[in-house]
């Protein structure tokens, strides 16, 4: 199952549904029945998070200079699948994968420009979650990685998606670790009750008394969210068959 790409402009309009949130209760039941290719999934729900309608970077101080050049590279999700236009100011590539090539392209070279800033983060975000779809674990992580062990306000986004590459990978001691610092307190972008959830999933098939024990510890605030409570009813469900 791969997910497909979105426009910005759709990223921007999932997002006034606070999708993320939103989404904690179908990755959950996708990963129960399709732990293998989770991964696919649920980084392509952590892409839509990052964008924050569009405001959030440009709420930031930083250079404006940076922000036009990372947006230049992001407008290339925009371009039109097909023959080339008559019109050259509509950007066209053949296929998808020449798009998403040249999108990555542009991408490292923004890294490798402003890598460490904040824009530079979101831009090595971007490329670590392509990289994970594209199945290039190992390209994937040591994106990720960076921006997660960053002090990036999307360093937490990092976190949640090399989690969810360690599920596919079976790597579940380096996954729990990860979720363990989510639980302490939650982000503007991944709360603490997301991270209980994925938490409570990934014990669930080696220790399901421990993953009944974390659904436990919801905050009762948490639980009358209804994406929360969704995902921790399919879980207990999951959990007493």
């Amino acid at each position: 199952m791969l997910v497909r790409s979105l426009t910005r402009h759709e990223l921007k309009e999932q997002l006034q549904h606070d999708q993320f949130t939103d989404a904690v209760s179908g990755a959950v039941t996708y990963a129960t029945s399709h732990r293998q290719t989770f991964i696919r999934s649920a980084i392509g729900v952590v892409l839509v998070a990052i964008l924050a309608g569009g405001t959030w970077w440009y709420m930031s101080s930083q250079s404006e200079q940076r922000r036009q050049e990372l947006d230049s590279s992001m407008s290339i999700l925009d371009a039109q699948i097909g023959p080339a236009s008559t019109d050259s100011s509509v950007k066209t590539y053949p296929t998808e994968d020449a798009k998403k090539d040249a999108w990555i392209k542009s991408l490292s070279a923004f890294i490798a420009k402003h890598g460490g800033t904040a824009e530079g983060n979101i831009a090595q975000y971007y490329r670590g979650a392509e990289r994970a779809q594209k199945d290039d674990a190992a390209g994937a992580e040591s994106d990720l990685k960076v921006v997660a062990d960053s002090s990036s306000e999307i360093a937490p986004l990092a976190k949640i998606a090399l989690v969810n590459l360690y599920m596919g990978e079976k790597k579940n001691v380096e996954a729990q670790t990860l979720l363990q610092s989510l639980t302490k307190e939650s982000s503007p972008l991944v709360s603490k009750a997301q991270a209980q959830i994925l938490q409570a999933q990934l014990s669930q098939n080696t220790n399901p008394q421990a993953a009944k024990d974390v659904l436990k510890t919801l905050d009762p605030a948490d639980r009358k969210r209804d994406a929360v409570n969704r995902a921790a009813e399919a879980l207990s469900s999951e959990l007493t068959k």
